[in-house]
């Protein structure tokens, strides 16, 4: 499985839609035997953001805020999107591997109490209750 992380300064960077850098590791189990850093692409546009994600077989994306528009581009791509993410990205990684990535210590300022993450007033990027990721039709990893 191939994953991206969205990375500014070694931080999940605050946000998905002007990110530069993708740190993407190659998962086998829960260890992380590779890891490459990729320019992303810069005033392309979202299609090519996710076109790129794709073309770089990714399957799940996690992210800073991302818009509506881009999150739900991603998720019928067939990524999994773990958006309002903030943290240091090997912490993110690790806690994604151990899945733990829904610690409030990793949601971004501001996103508390449900809010962000497809739980508060107008979710609808939520497709199944109890799963925050947008993967459509499915749970993590299905």
């Amino acid at each position: 499985m191939r994953i991206a992380l969205t990375v500014w300064n070694g931080r999940i960077a605050p946000l998905f839609d002007v990110a530069g850098t993708l740190v993407v590791a190659e998962v086998s189990g829960k260890e992380v035997p590779e890891r490459t850093v990729l320019p992303f692409p810069q005033n392309s546009g979202t299609m090519s953001r996710a076109a790129f994600l794709a073309e770089n077989g990714v399957s799940v994306l996690i992210c800073g805020a991302v818009s509506r528009q881009v999150h739900r581009m991603l998720a019928l791509s067939g990524i999994e999107v773990h958006p309002f993410v903030s943290g240091d990205a090997e912490e993110v990684l690790q806690a994604f591997l151990s899945d733990t990535l829904e610690s409030p210590v990793f949601r971004m300022p501001g996103c508390g109490m449900g809010r962000c993450r497809g739980e508060g007033k107008g979710a609808g990027l939520k497709r199944h209750r109890g799963n925050r990721c947008s993967r459509p039709g499915g749970k993590r990893g299905e």
